[in-house]
């Protein structure tokens, strides 16, 4: 599997798993495509998307917390069924989308302030 390389004038250049720009198409509404551009004018709807879907897992992880912390209160945490243990485990070890796209934000709202396109593809 090949990193995907991002570069934009405005900006320095980043990596990024094909996995990971392949949800963050998904989330801006686009085809997945190993090589492309995003043009300066599209950029500003491409972050208030991800922002968007920052804030959702957000607060997903807030109730998941809040679930815990119920669980711990009632004394229920000692009884959690496989499944639950899984589901706990894969949450504590899961790197945030918010953390995953951190650099394309950045790269974002750079080119956002210069009217630079970005530009990716397989180095």
């Amino acid at each position: 599997m090949a990193l995907l390389e991002f570069r934009c004038k405005a900006a320095g250049g980043f990596f990024m798993m094909p996995d990971t720009f392949k949800t963050v198409c998904k989330v801006l509404g686009r085809e997945y495509a190993e090589s492309g551009s995003l043009p300066p004018e599209d950029i500003p709807a491409c972050i208030a998307r991800l922002e968007q879907e920052i804030e959702t897992e957000r607060v997903f992880m807030a109730e998941q917390a809040k679930k815990r912390e119920e669980k711990e209160r009632t004394g229920r945490s000692g009884f959690m069924t496989y499944e639950e243990e899984e589901e706990e485990r894969k949450l504590a070890q899961r790197v945030s989308f918010r953390m995953r796209v951190f650099p394309l934000m950045e790269m974002f709202h750079a080119a956002a302030k210069k009217g630079v396109p970005v530009m990716w593809g397989i180095p």
